[in-house]
């Protein structure tokens, strides 16, 4: 059994809100800032561009569950799953994150993931909380 990583982040903004931004793959490298460099769309795939190169990644959402989950393809024939839901607390709202170190993923690569996902998770609150400040 592999390690795995549960992260929760308080966001001031409604959960409808918060739902609506994350599940919209666009936004993804407005937050996902050390995973995501760009995000493109190649016909029904989703192909974000990392350190490492271009992987496809498919997003499955409900919005009555207010859950996002990630599907990523590192290889062709593998695919790492991430699991997210956002959850109402109080007038803001809490994401919160689950991720799981990929088979043959060195320890030290995964801790790395950790802290990166740490440091994501304040800038999507900054984020969201800036687009509440200044609407389009």
């Amino acid at each position: 059994m592999e390690q795995t990583n549960t992260q929760t982040v308080s966001i001031a903004a409604s959960p409808t809100h918060v739902f609506e931004f994350i599940a919209d793959p666009e936004t993804l490298r407005l937050w996902a800032v050390g995973f995501c460099r760009r995000i493109r769309r190649e016909g029904a795939t989703w192909i974000v561009t990392t350190a490492q190169g271009d992987m496809p990644i498919r997003y499955e959402t409900d919005r009555g569950r207010g859950t996002i989950d990630f599907y990523f393809s590192p290889a062709p024939g593998v695919e790492i799953a991430a699991f997210s839901r956002v959850v109402p607390n109080g007038n803001g709202a809490e994401y919160v994150f689950t991720q799981f170190q990929a088979p043959g993923m060195p320890d030290a690569a995964f801790a790395a993931q950790v802290s990166a996902l740490t440091e994501e998770l304040r800038v999507l609150s900054s984020v969201i909380r800036a687009r509440a400040v200044c609407p389009a």
